[in-house]
């Protein structure tokens, strides 16, 4: 199975499209949700590996009324993937 820094940076994927799909810009997302721009991107770079905690994910949904699942689009190839690499 991946490391865990691969599910970060699917979710991290996420995050971004969804961010760009509800047009905001990092910064206007941080400062709704009272986070730093900075933390923001470093959930959405591919080159960290830091997780983003379900408090946050839920915060972000409820604030723009977003199904939470869709944070963690795409997990069930995730599994498939990582799963024909073990």
């Amino acid at each position: 199975m991946g490391s865990v820094y691969d599910f970060y940076n699917l979710v991290g994927k996420n995050f971004k499209r969804i961010r760009n799909s509800i047009g905001e810009s990092q910064e206007n997302l941080a400062d709704r949700i009272d986070m730093s721009r900075g933390f923001i991107s470093q959930i959405e770079s591919s080159k960290v590996d830091k997780g983003v905690s379900l408090d946050t994910l839920f915060t972000i949904a409820q604030e723009y009324n977003i199904d939470i699942r869709e944070f963690f689009e795409g997990y069930e190839e995730f599994l498939v993937d990582n799963s024909k690499n073990s």
